[in-house]
């Protein structure tokens, strides 16, 4: 005895591209919530760079046998290839034998904060 092949076994063209609309349908959300994950990644990346920058010159300025003088102090440095400039606001703090350092760090030439950190240097 022979077999019988059912000529209608499988998925007709119709079936297959609703399945493939339905599977694009799915697969469109995640792929921007992937761009969405990439960006925030970058993101925090810059602002990760941008703290170290930060602590560096305030630790640069508050350990620096040089008496800083109110006013202030551009600097630029950079981290994992990427150039940031920062800028540190230096005042006295009155009747106390101390100066408040306020330091502020841009990513390259943005006129935007990346990161901004408060210190305290003793006078000497």
């Amino acid at each position: 005895m022979r077999a019988f092949i059912k000529k209608d076994d499988g998925f007709s063209l119709l079936e297959l591209l609703v399945a493939i609309a339905i599977l694009s349908m799915a697969v469109i959300p995640m792929l921007g919530t992937q761009t969405s994950a990439l960006r925030n990644t970058s993101n925090l990346n810059d602002l990760f760079l941008a703290q170290i920058v930060a602590e560096n010159a305030l630790t640069e300025l508050r350990l620096s046998e040089i008496p800083v003088a109110p006013g202030i102090i551009y600097g630029e440095e950079r981290q994992a290839n990427i150039s940031f400039n920062w800028e540190a606001d230096i005042r006295n703090v009155p009747g106390k034998p101390l100066t408040t350092i306020f330091l502020t760090v841009f990513k390259n030439d943005d006129n935007k904060p990346a990161y901004q950190i408060t210190g305290f240097r003793e006078k000497r």
